[in-house]
C-alpha cells in the first residue's frame, strides 16, 4: 500500500509536465482526494530547483485560502516525510477536463457563455483576494460529472518563466493561452488571467486557438502583434 504523507494512494488519474495526479484517500476523514505531486524540470540547477519548490509550496498554501464553488478546494500542502516529494491534496472532482471535452469539437454558444460566466466569477473572487491563477487553460478547468459545473484547478501553483518552459518540449502548449506580458516573462496580474480566459472561450466556440506558432518565439510574436479572426 503506497502512501504520500498520511494519504493512501489508489491509482494515477493524470500526468503532466510538472508532475502526476493520484486518486488517494484521506484515512482521517475517509474522503477521496486528488494528490498532485510536483517534479521540477530536469534542466534546473540545484539552486533554482530549491527556489522552484519553495515557491510552489508557498503559493499552493496561499491558494488554499480560496473558497468558491468554481475553484477546486485545496485541503493540504506538504512534503512526503520519506521521499521529500512535495504534494497538494485537493478536492477530487469526478468528471472531465475542458481540454478533453474540446478534443471532441467546439461547444454550443450558450454552454460556452455558461462556462465563461462561472469561470469569470471564480477568477473575480480570487483576484479580490490578491491571488492570480497564471495558467488558465482548458486542461486546468474541470467539468463536474454531477452538475456540469466548471471548476478551476492549479490556482497559484508556481510556474517557471517562458524561457525555462522551452526546455520542456511538452510545455509549449501552455504559452498559447498566455497574455503578451506573461509570454515575455514580465509581471502578471488579474488582467492576464482574463486574457487567458478569453483565449479559452475563443477555442471553445471556434474549435481552434486564436494564436498559433511553430515554436515559442513565433507564438509570442503572434500573441503580441497579430489580431485573432
Amino acid at each position: 500500500m503506497r502512501r504520500l504523507g498520511r494519504y493512501v494512494v489508489e491509482r494515477e488519474i493524470g500526468r503532466g509536465v510538472m508532475g502526476v495526479v493520484w486518486l488517494a484517500r484521506d484515512p482521517r476523514v475517509g474522503r477521496p482526494v486528488a494528490l498532485k505531486t510536483i517534479r521540477p524540470p530536469e534542466a534546473l540547477d540545484p539552486e533554482r530547483r530549491r527556489e522552484f519548490l519553495e515557491r510552489f509550496l508557498r503559493e499552493a498554501r496561499a491558494a488554499g485560502s480560496l473558497s468558491h464553488p468554481g475553484i477546486v478546494t485545496v485541503y493540504d500542502v506538504d512534503r512526503d516525510p520519506e521521499t521529500g516529494t512535495p504534494f497538494i491534496a485537493m478536492e477530487y472532482v469526478r468528471g472531465s477536463s475542458l481540454k478533453e471535452i474540446l478534443d471532441g469539437g467546439p461547444l454550443a454558444l450558450d454552454r460556452v457563455a455558461e462556462i465563461g460566466t462561472a469561470l469569470a466569477d471564480a477568477l473575480g473572487e480570487a483576484h479580490a483576494a490578491g491571488t492570480v491563477h497564471r495558467d488558465v487553460k482548458p486542461a486546468n478547468v474541470l467539468i463536474a460529472e454531477t452538475d456540469g459545473r466548471p471548476k478551476l484547478v492549479d490556482f497559484g501553483v508556481a510556474r517557471l518563466p517562458a524561457s525555462d518552459l522551452t526546455r520542456e518540449r511538452t510545455a509549449i502548449g501552455s504559452p498559447a493561452y498566455m497574455a503578451p506580458e506573461a509570454v515575455r516573462g514580465g509581471g502578471v496580474d488579474g488582467r492576464s488571467d482574463l486574457f487567458s480566459l478569453a483565449v479559452v472561450l475563443f477555442e471553445a466556440v471556434t474549435g481552434r486557438r486564436p494564436f498559433e506558432g511553430e515554436d515559442l518565439g513565433a507564438l509570442a510574436y503572434a500573441v503580441a502583434h497579430t489580431a485573432p479572426p
